[in-house]
Parts: structure tokens; C-alpha cells; sequence
């Protein structure tokens, strides 16, 4: 098949949810096996260990991990002239002690992690058998990545580290998400993501953290954010106190300030700062930002080849794309100037709570879209001239 002609690949994606239709439950079977796997943020070793036999069973070359923990291996091209990444992140929010059982029900599969990230892992590990079942071959050579530490304080450190520290030219690149299907993701937003900390001195101040804390909030409110650059500022998360009937000694907010505009999060965090350094000059009381995760901003533009030809891919797949074109997986590439786009594979729903879910139905459409966008990568038709 010639990839260098849009129409001859739509023609072809068209048939393969047909063709990928005996290969569903090797999929399924990789994705709760993933699942069943437990790999909270910094601690995802057997997960890595479980993606490195896979790729070694697929038959894929060079397969090994980084110095951070990746698992990277190879699929051949027919010349290898230039190299598309593909890559799945390998961690979640549950903790190594949550139950990471999974239920099929019908259409549905249930269990934490299965839509972040655990689908995108099964189909990484199972497309080199795709592939070659499918007879489908590239002039390109596939990097298949199962990045580390991507989520919340792991800030995207695995991808990061590869892109920054790899002799592997990447001409390109496909992050895959579980959900939704429908996601490009293609830009980032610069962003950063703290923790504002406040700690009562006891001896000479018998106030609570939490007032301090709730002070803080109120000042952050009061805070102008640029309209014209989508700046906001997310509160997240609220933490303190030992009882309800003690003044808290401590509290914390974690929070997300973001924008399209480095310099405003940059000047937005200055004002912070020096909010605190005055909240902190009272007796007793100490309040301090730690920076939890930071991105730029940059990416493709919305006339990007490479973005054109996505959505012409999953339009013709019948595959709405979301309004939404910002996430923090892109980051990584904007910072060594690779193109990139995100991709979800299917729908689902209660993302970071124990009762995730994926639907099963999709999942075949969201293959084809990805394999369909390889092809188009592959046959130069995603090129910025």
C-alpha cells in the first residue's frame, strides 16, 4: 500500500476495525493484566518489567531500560530512515495497597487505573503483533516508550528524561491515553503546579494553619488573571490539622495556576511569592511555595500537517475530535522542538477514582485512528515544508 496517498489510507482505515475484530481479546487480556499491575508515581518497576516482556515476546529488538526506568524497544522499518515514537505512561494514582482488580461487565471494564493509563499501555505492547498480523509494514522505524513518572510530582520526568538525554533522533511523535477517544491533544499549556504550606509555631502563636491557610486563599482570589492568555488559577486540594478540637499546627493547598503565556505564569508566581514572604514576616508563622510540576507552552499550530491529516483521519473514522487541544503530555516535546499529538483510544469516565471505567466497543476505532495516523507520519503526508 502506498502511504504517501491520503486516500489509499483512509480506503484502508475504513476496513481495520473489521480486520482488528480477532485481535480484541489480546488486547483486553494486556489491558487488565496492566491493570492488575500496581505502579503509583515513582514506583512502577513491575509494571516496566511486565511492558519489557511483551515487547521482547513481540519480537521487537533492542529492548532494554534507561537510566531512569523506561522500557524503550524497536520495531524495524524497511529502511529506517527516520524514527516515529510511540509512547504510553506507565503510572497511576492508586496506591501499591489499593485492590487494582478488574471487572468485565458487558461492555465495560472496570478497575483503577484502566483508563489512565493501563489501555494505553495494553495497546503499545500489542501493536507489533497487530502489525504483523495485519501485514501492514512502514519505511520508518517504530520507538515503542513506556514512560515513568509522568503524573502529578513525577512531572512528566520519564518522557522528559528520554527526549532530553536519547541519541535516537525522533521525527515525530504519538502520545496514547486511554480516553477519550476524541482527544488531540497537539499544544501545552505553560503551567505550574504547587504546594502553598503553612506551619504554626506554637510556642509564640496559637492561631490555626488553617486560618492562615484561608487568608491565603482569599488573597489568591483577589489575584487579576489575564483573560486574553486563559490564564487560571485551579484550587485543588486542601490538607491540615490533627482534630478537630486542636488548632492545626500545618495546612496545605496544592493548586494549578496555567496559561498560554510563560511570562504571566512566571509573574503570577513572583506575586505569590511575595505574598507569602509578607504572611510570613508575622510571629510564629512560616508560609512557603513548593513547585510540584511545570510546563511550557508551545506546540503545533492548528495548520500543522501533522494536525490536519490526524483529524482527517478520525473524521473519516467517524471520531468527533474534542475542542480541547492542551495537555501536559506535550510538553516534553515542545521542550526539544518534536512534532507531537496526544490520542484517546475509547470512552470512559470517573478517571482517578477507584471505579474507572473504559467501554469496550470503541477500542478497535481508536486502534484504527492510531495505526491510520502512523501510516500518514510514515508516508511524509504529516511533514511541515
Amino acid at each position: 500500500m502506498n502511504n504517501t496517498d491520503l486516500n489509499n489510507i483512509i480506503n484502508r482505515v475504513y476496513s481495520l476495525p473489521t480486520e482488528l475484530a480477532p485481535f480484541r481479546e489480546m488486547l483486553l487480556a494486556n489491558a487488565v493484566m496492566i491493570s492488575e499491575i500496581p505502579a503509583p508515581t515513582f514506583m512502577e518497576q513491575k509494571r516496566i518489567s511486565f511492558l519489557g516482556q511483551r515487547f521482547n515476546e513481540c519480537g521487537l529488538t533492542n529492548c532494554c531500560t534507561d537510566e531512569v526506568g523506561n522500557a524503550l524497544a524497536f520495531l524495524p522499518g524497511k529502511n529506517n530512515h527516520q524514527t516515529i515514537l510511540l509512547t504510553a505512561h506507565a503510572d497511576t494514582p492508586f496506591g501499591a495497597g489499593q485492590d487494582h482488580s478488574c471487572t468485565v461487565d458487558g461492555g465495560t471494564i472496570h478497575g483503577p487505573g484502566v483508563a489512565d493509563n493501563s489501555l494505553g499501555l495494553a495497546v503499545l505492547a500489542t501493536l507489533p503483533t497487530l502489525l504483523d498480523r495485519l501485514d501492514i509494514r512502514f519505511q520508518s522505524k517504530l520507538l515503542f516508550l513506556s514512560s515513568i513518572r509522568s503524573l502529578n510530582q513525577g512531572d512528566q520526568c520519564g518522557i522528559r528524561f528520554f527526549l532530553a538525554n536519547s541519541r535516537e533522533p525522533v521525527k515525530a511523535a504519538i502520545a496514547i491515553e486511554g480516553i477519550p477517544l476524541g482527544r488531540l491533544h497537539y499544544r501545552s499549556m505553560a503551567s505550574l503546579g504547587g504546594m502553598i504550606s503553612c506551619h504554626i509555631d506554637r510556642k509564640v502563636n496559637h492561631r490555626s494553619a488553617i486560618e492562615i491557610l484561608n487568608r491565603i486563599i482569599n488573597q489568591l482570589d483577589k489575584i487579576s488573571l489575564p483573560a486574553e492568555s486563559h490564564t487560571d488559577l485551579i484550587l485543588g486540594t486542601i490538607t491540615g490539622g490533627a482534630s478537630y478540637k486542636i488548632p492545626a499546627r500545618q495546612a496545605q493547598l496544592q493548586f494549578q495556576l496555567r496559561s498560554d503565556d510563560d511570562r504571566v505564569v512566571k509573574d503570577v508566581t513572583a506575586r505569590i511569592n511575595s505574598m507569602l514572604e509578607k504572611i510570613g514576616r508575622e510571629l510564629g508563622v512560616s508560609a512557603q511555595l513548593k513547585d510540584l510540576a511545570h510546563t511550557r507552552s508551545g506546540g503545533l499550530r492548528s495548520s500543522h500537517p501533522f494536525v490536519i491529516q490526524t483529524r482527517r483521519i478520525m473524521t473519516a473514522l467517524g471520531i468527533q475530535p474534542q475542542k480541547s487541544i492542551y495537555s501536559p503530555i506535550i510538553t516534553g516535546y515542545v521542550e526539544q522542538g518534536i512534532p507531537a499529538v496526544g490520542l484517546g483510544l475509547t470512552y470512559g469516565d470517573n478517571i482517578h477514582y477507584p471505579d474507572e471505567y473504559i467501554e469496550i466497543e470503541p477500542i478497535l476505532i481508536g486502534v484504527a485512528q492510531l495505526i491510520g495516523t502512523l501510516m500518514a507520519l510514515d508516508g511524509g503526508l504529516c511533514d511541515q515544508h
